[in-house]
């Protein structure tokens, strides 16, 4: 396959969970990927766990930063791939073939951007919260839908174009950046109808959302910021669909016995 997916890895004192983060990356079935791992200097054993994966990742950045986002956009920065997509530590793609399953879709339907489903688990590896998306329909993020922004794979050259995340914005860059692509950019964007990523409570991931609970507010600003005021109802509609995610969750968990 032609195209070249650059997957992104940050990091920050992950000692107990960074190793089923890299092997769910260098186990995938697709040979032609980029890996590159951003790590803001972890003072526990972090990265001597990632050098010894070494072989099997392209590049290992490893000092202080301005935080989650300042390493994505670093990481965005030193990357050379066709599709860029992000992966935290603590988190795992789905499974060992989700990386072939997206270069294929942008292959077969000639996309801009794409993104699909999630699935949030405990330390037993059970369903907590499912995050099913809906096949695109812009109208969708006025009324508060947003899929995992770790599901969400991008072209390069469009990154180039329109830009990274937004670092005056934290913690809210991710639904920024998010806006900008997927509302005020006219970009070709197609679901992959397939779940992309499981993140873990407590990872990376989880910790900035816990700390986003208190940004739902600062949302508004990003609609601000380019250019249009904010749906009236905006985080009354975002916090209906995460309630959604939680029920989806519990039958997960009960009648699919697992995801």
């Amino acid at each position: 396959m032609s195209i070249r997916i650059s997957i992104i890895t940050i990091s920050y004192n992950n000692e107990a969970d960074i190793r089923a983060t890299l092997e769910s990356v260098i186990n995938q079935t697709l040979s032609n990927y980029e890996y590159i791992v951003v790590d803001g200097a972890s003072t526990d054993k972090t990265l001597e766990i990632i050098q010894e994966y070494n072989t099997k990742i392209n590049k290992i950045i490893s000092e202080p930063d301005k935080g989650l986002y300042d390493a994505i956009n670093k990481g965005m920065k030193n990357s050379s791939g066709d599709i860029i997509g992000l992966i935290h530590a603590g988190d795992r793609l789905y499974n060992n073939q989700v990386l072939e399953k997206i270069a294929l879709h942008f292959e077969s339907n000639k996309i801009d951007a794409m993104y699909g489903h999630s699935v949030m688990v405990n330390k037993n590896d059970k369903p907590i919260r499912v995050n099913k998306s809906p096949k695109y329909n812009k109208s969708y993020i006025r009324r508060g839908w947003m899929p995992s922004h770790q599901s969400i794979y991008i072209r390069r050259k469009i990154l180039d174009r329109y830009g990274y995340y937004n670092l005056n914005l934290h913690p809210s860059s991710d639904y920024e950046f998010f806006l900008r692509y997927f509302y005020f950019k006219s970009l070709k964007i197609k679901r992959l109808d397939s779940f992309i990523i499981l993140f873990s409570l407590g990872g990376r991931s989880t910790r900035n959302y816990i700390n986003n609970l208190k940004a739902q507010s600062q949302h508004k600003e990003c609609w601000r910021v380019n250019g249009d005021d904010p749906p009236p109802l905006l985080v009354p509609f975002k916090l209906i669909r995460k309630i959604r995610q939680f029920y989806l969750g519990v039958y997960y968990r009960v009648y699919r016995n697992g995801y």
